[in-house]
Formats: structure tokens, sequence, C-alpha cells
């Protein structure tokens, strides 16, 4: 697992396309589902930018950035099978926060919100997880 997310914060670095000073990462993985957004914040600045902007504020290849998007999506699923391959509880959402100098914590999410809607889920997280 410490390998997965070593993977992630590659990818996360690779998809921002300037200097950040940490991420804040939501994602949630379950049967025939999986959606992953992410906000940065730029070195320097309080105001996170939101992952689905990158593509209109900055001149990224954008297939480039869709195979990391994709490559980011595999990684939580590879994850969460991880988790019943140790026989352990599988989370229904994690949020995975890291800062440049690498430090990382992980919080993980283990309640049916498969009924919630996406847009009261993500400003639930926004609320607890942006500053």
């Amino acid at each position: 697992m410490e390998i997965l997310f070593q993977k992630i914060a590659n990818i996360l670095n690779s998809m921002i396309p300037e200097d950040w000073d940490r991420v804040s990462l939501y994602a949630e993985v379950r049967e025939g589902f999986s959606q992953v957004f992410f906000y940065y914040y730029p070195i320097g600045s309080d105001k996170p930018i939101y992952s689905l902007d990158i593509l209109d504020i900055s001149s990224v290849d954008k297939r480039k950035h869709r195979e990391l998007k994709h490559q980011l999506y595999e990684f939580f699923e590879e994850l969460w099978n991880e988790f019943k391959v140790q026989e352990q509880e599988q989370w229904t959402s994690l949020t995975y926060l890291l800062d440049i100098s690498g430090k990382m914590k992980v919080n993980y999410g283990y309640e049916d919100i498969s009924l919630l809607s996406p847009v009261k889920k993500q400003e639930k997280w926004e609320a607890e997880y942006l500053r």
C-alpha cells in the first residue's frame, strides 16, 4: 500500500502544472464505481485550485493529463482491492492529504454514501478539508 501511495503522489506531482505547497484529495470507490478529485494550493497561495480546472487554466497536454487521471483512478481502485486481499474492511471513501515535503495523511471512510448526491458529498468534504 505504501508503494501505491508513492505512485499516487508521483501522479499528482505530474498532473499539477506549477509548484505547489499541499494537496487535498478525495477518492470514492465501490464495485463498479470510482470518483477522484483533488485541490492543490500553489506555493504562497491560500486559494486552492480544483483538479478539474487545471485544463482550463494552464496549457498542459490534454492527452497526457487524461492518461495521468486514468492512472490515478486505477491506483485508487487497486488500493481498494488491496484492502480486500489483505482481509481488511474496504473503505468507501478516503481523503489523502499530502504536502510538498512528502508528509502524508490518509483518512478512511466506511459509511455507505452511495445514496448521497455527488454534489452533497463534495460540499461536505470541501467544508471539512479545504481551508
